[in-house]
């Protein structure tokens, strides 16, 4: 037992000190932990752990063994967690302080009078288009695009194979737009479809793996939202070069600029990488005039807007920053301005995410140590739909603490007085009458 703990320690201490003693870049850098305090820690932490485990055995050479046993494979199991490589390479940023909830973010329970559709029907509608007579559509965790009427759900696409076994291989619908009477989809492993509203046919407009839409030799493996212009241009994004739409939270927790946004004119069939290098950017949506394109960037919480039109053509700046959770879709309000999903708020004073920021070790340990599905689960649980106006200031939000009926929103879309809420994960569509409500 003393041979083998011996020379783990000596092995999980070098990793160690390679983890954590390298300098950062900055000049007046120090290490994180010396190599002595490592030794230290080490010694006492095994020493405690056989002093705290012996206390409870009596003298019996049973026990002993058992002692020695639990010993020797908590040694093992830290050995193997400090040597395993994480599943990440997490960036160094730096958050502004959240906003206070105060002012038009003031906290409130508006979103808890909304009624929960087809509850235990559907999984995962992100995004919802809604036709002239009020059908909506949508896609589902399982990769169908459906139509939704009154209480009716038919099937009327679908983006991957018949039987299939895994996300990928069903493939993820999420953004959907209608544009001349079709229905659009965002396929976030296989590229953008075309689909009849009455489910005649369907066809692929952009395959991902198409040699076109690589940047720097990189594939495009997370398209996520479109909206196309009167023109027949579609806008979309791809929120990661490095992780697919299933480890959705390494790159939230990765953070970094592997994101970027396209156009595709449907005429000419000609792709262009329009920004490179963007954060998790997801939701899509052109201004009224279509002067310019906003893109949603989650893990930096902020609004980019790309000119199309104007002497600042070509260029971007930012149109909202420092909102108060992370972002998802945007879409018009029909009064003017936009509806913004938060896919997770970030809590005032203290953000989880915004605290690690500049701590990308942590990070990288936490995806080492913690399963996906408990990864996925830091995610606050707190409703907040957030308007903002034509120049992105925050007019007015609607909120429901502790996601008691929405517990996160992907996408408002809004038809004849009513707001449908989707969600990437939520079993239901949410539904909200803006009268009871503004």
């Amino acid at each position: 037992h003393y041979y083998i703990t011996n020379n783990l320690r000596m092995l999980s201490t070098h990793r160690m000190r390679y983890l954590f003693t390298r300098r950062r870049k900055s000049r007046n850098s120090v290490p994180f932990l010396s190599s002595r305090s490592l030794d230290g820690i080490w010694e006492k932490t095994n020493g405690a752990l056989v002093l705290f485990l012996s206390t409870s055995c009596s003298a019996s050479s049973v026990c002993k063994r058992s002692v020695q046993l639990i010993s020797l494979l908590l040694v093992v199991m830290i050995a193997v967690i400090v040597s395993y490589s994480p599943p990440i390479r997490p960036v160094t940023f730096r958050m502004p302080p959240a906003p206070k909830l105060t002012g038009p973010l003031t906290e409130n329970n508006r979103l808890r009078s909304t009624q929960q559709i087809l509850k235990s029907r559907i999984v995962g509608p992100e995004s919802i288009a809604i036709g002239s007579d009020g059908t909506l559509y949508t896609g589902l965790a399982n990769g169908k695009i459906v139509s939704v009427r009154g209480k009716v759900i038919t099937e009327i696409g679908y983006t991957g194979h018949v039987h299939c076994s895994s996300e990928e291989t069903c493939g993820r619908p999420l953004g959907v737009r209608i544009h001349n009477e079709s229905l659009y989809v965002i396929n976030a492993y296989k590229g953008i479809l075309k689909v009849s509203l009455n489910g005649d046919s369907q066809q692929m407009l952009v395959n991902m793996k198409d040699e076109s839409i690589r940047l720097n030799n990189r594939q495009t493996r997370f398209l996520n939202d479109l909206d196309i212009s009167s023109a027949g241009v579609i806008y979309f994004t791809d929120s990661s070069s490095r992780h697919s739409r299933e480890y959705n939270i390494y790159e939230f927790l990765e953070a970094g600029p592997h994101g970027t946004l396209f156009s595709y004119n449907m005429l000419t069939h000609e792709i262009k990488v329009l920004i490179s290098g963007l954060h998790f950017p997801n939701g899509v949506q052109l201004a009224p005039d279509e002067s310019y394109v906003l893109v949603a960037e989650c893990t930096r919480a902020r609004i980019v807007r790309y000119w199309l039109r104007g002497e600042l053509t070509g260029t971007w700046d930012y149109f909202a920053v420092n909102l108060p959770g992370y972002p998802d879709n945007i879409r018009r309000r029909e009064s003017g301005g936009y509806w913004l999903g938060m896919a997770a708020i970030r809590r005032h004073p203290f953000s989880l995410v915004d605290s690690l920021a500049p701590y990308p070790q942590v990070r990288a340990t936490l995806t080492k140590i913690l399963p996906y599905f408990l990864l996925r689960s830091l995610a606050s649980q707190y409703g907040m739909v957030v308007v903002l106006d034509e120049f992105g200031n925050i007019m007015d939000s609607l909120q429901d603490p502790g996601g008691l009926v929405i517990p996160s929103s992907s996408e408002i879309a809004e038809h004849d007085g009513v707001l449908y809420i989707g969600s990437y994960y939520s079993s239901f569509i949410g539904k909200l009458r803006l009268k009871d409500e503004f």
